[in-house]
């Protein structure tokens, strides 16, 4: 079934979310719901990555992520209950990051480039992961928000704030609130 996106402001993205105790048929019907709600707002020039419980409305350690970034098509998902980094690298990149609770702005986010994630599957099973480049920087994006943290908490310098123009391509927002006014004249 598909599910609301919760957006900013709503106060619920700032709850820390909480340990699941037993994955059970709930907890998979949930991320089934996820990756569904996930795969009905992908559109022609962006597609989810990924998504937590909260931005369902749900204050649940599950994230649901998408197999393949480099194929939109791509409908696989691994789903993590209780992820959670454990070792993170001395190397950080900073990268443009958007998120699904927080339509059309972007952001220049800097995130350490390795993490190693502990977890468990949809069955329970404990699993181990290091990923590095953009999976590690969604899975960094998505523990943040089951600690009540936007990627937007990351960002101190608005001109490290961007939309996306009509053609796709990305516009710092003070141009684009610009590009608005001059619309509206």
């Amino acid at each position: 079934m598909i599910k609301k996106i919760v957006t900013i402001p709503n106060k619920i993205l700032r709850t820390k979310s909480k340990r699941i105790g037993y994955v059970d048929d709930s907890i998979r019907n949930l991320a089934n719901d996820m990756i569904a709600t996930t795969l009905d707002w992908d559109h022609d020039s962006e597609f989810g990555a990924a998504l937590a419980a909260i931005q369902v409305g749900e204050p649940l350690k599950l994230t649901v992520v998408r197999n393949d970034f480099d194929d939109p098509k791509s409908k696989e998902f691994t789903t993590l209950v209780n992820p959670e980094i454990v070792k993170v690298s001395a190397e950080m990149i900073s990268d443009i990051e958007g998120c699904l609770s927080v339509p059309g702005v972007y952001g220049r986010v800097k995130r350490p480039l390795k993490v190693k994630i502990k977890a468990q599957d949809a069955n329970g099973a404990p699993i181990r992961l290091s990923v590095e480049g953009f999976p590690a920087r969604v899975l960094q994006h998505e523990i943040d928000h089951m600690n009540g943290v936007i990627f937007l908490d990351h960002i101190k310098d608005s001109s490290q704030l961007f939309s996306i123009d009509k053609n796709g391509s990305l516009m710092p927002v003070a141009q684009a609130k610009k590009d608005d006014i001059k619309k509206h004249k």
